[in-house]
């Protein structure tokens, strides 16, 4: 096989270095509004909006759609934080002749890509407006993420994320102590949570892909992830999705494995594989572009090179010809996930 080194610059002699950064989907953008008649959120409600935006683009980074999501926010004294839920929810199949699972609709409206509705959200946040006030930090550019979360406050952007992740997908009705259901209803989450008689897992293909094994849920909430010791999952109390309450001073993001158990929920979500170094759900000449320009920076110690040095297949801090021969697998399946 010649040498990708031989080949790479009368390939790409005109890529521009800009092309090293990575873009993301974003094709779902989100629409918010303050439904607040009595002036509760007075003083916030620009920035619980901006806030949602940012957490938002969080998600859909990953989201493989081209819609745009309403979101509506309402006050609510009755509730001590927020409580954030799909205003709908979609038949999706029968199972056994007398289990039927539904989707939550805002994860329909995604892949059907339908324009947002003139009459109803597709996503209801609730936030008692004392914690809005109190508890929270307002991010003064939610987009960036730069400015340092105040040591004494939740970081907004995070836990609208964490209500988004609901929204989406990490819901249902499963009963959290005994793992039985009320009704015949199952949500596409559900159908994954399997109760061992004392423990939660979820077993979806995708999602056991990244852990690596099943993934343990919240006792008592098995749509969150990880427990106190000493049950299983405490390496998971610092996800976004985790059933530990968000630490003040701290700003989390979407994993990696909280995309993966969406996409086993059906959710349309592009999972990275290793090759998709454009992260647009496909192994293509964009990707060989990128893939040649790292080759011949080479080292991944170099400046230049992006954060992480993601075409270092194999770790072994240099991009080389055996980089190019994983690259050369992936390019031939060309669909992500292979």
């Amino acid at each position: 096989m010649v040498s990708m080194r031989a080949i790479s610059r009368s390939v790409c002699g005109v890529c521009a270095a800009g092309m090293l950064a990575l873009p993301a989907l974003g094709g779902v953008t989100f629409r918010v509004t303050v439904n607040d008649p009595e002036g509760l959120l007075t003083g916030t409600e620009t920035a619980i909006a901006s806030s949602v935006v940012g957490a938002g683009s969080l998600w859909s980074r990953r989201l493989m759609g081209e819609t745009e999501l309403w979101v509506e926010v309402r006050p609510a004294v009755e509730i001590d934080t927020i409580d954030c839920r799909s205003f709908t929810w979609s038949y999706f199949e029968t199972l056994e002749g007398a289990i039927d699972v539904f989707e939550p609709g805002a994860s329909v409206h995604v892949r059907n890509g339908f324009p947002a509705s003139s009459f109803d959200p597709d996503i209801i946040l609730e936030i008692n407006p004392e914690h809005a006030a109190l508890d929270l930090w307002f991010d003064p550019d939610p987009a960036a993420r730069t400015e340092p979360v105040d040591p004494e406050r939740i970081d907004a952007v995070s836990e609208f994320a964490r209500g988004l992740g609901r929204a989406f997908g990490f819901d249902g009705w499963m009963n959290g102590t005994d793992g039985t259901f009320a009704g015949t209803e199952r949500s596409t989450f559900d159908r994954h949570v399997d109760f061992s008689g004392t423990e939660f897992f979820f077993e979806g293909v995708n999602a056991m892909g990244v852990y690596a094994g099943p993934v343990p849920m919240t006792f008592g909430v098995p749509f969150r992830l990880g427990n106190e010791p000493p049950a299983q999952g405490a390496d998971l109390l610092d996800d976004l999705m985790s059933g530990r309450e968000l630490e003040a001073g701290r700003r989390y993001d979407v994993s990696d494995l909280d995309f993966a158990i969406l996409r086993d929920a059906r959710v349309p979500i592009v999972l990275p594989c290793p090759c998709d170094l454009t992260g647009d759900g496909f192994v293509d000449d964009a990707d060989f572009s990128y893939f040649t320009l790292a080759y011949d920076l080479f080292d991944c110690a170099d400046a230049a090179m992006p954060a992480g040095c993601p075409a270092d297949f194999n770790r072994d801090a240099l991009i080389d010809d055996a980089d190019y021969i994983i690259f050369v697998d992936g390019y031939g399946e060309f669909l992500c996930p292979y």
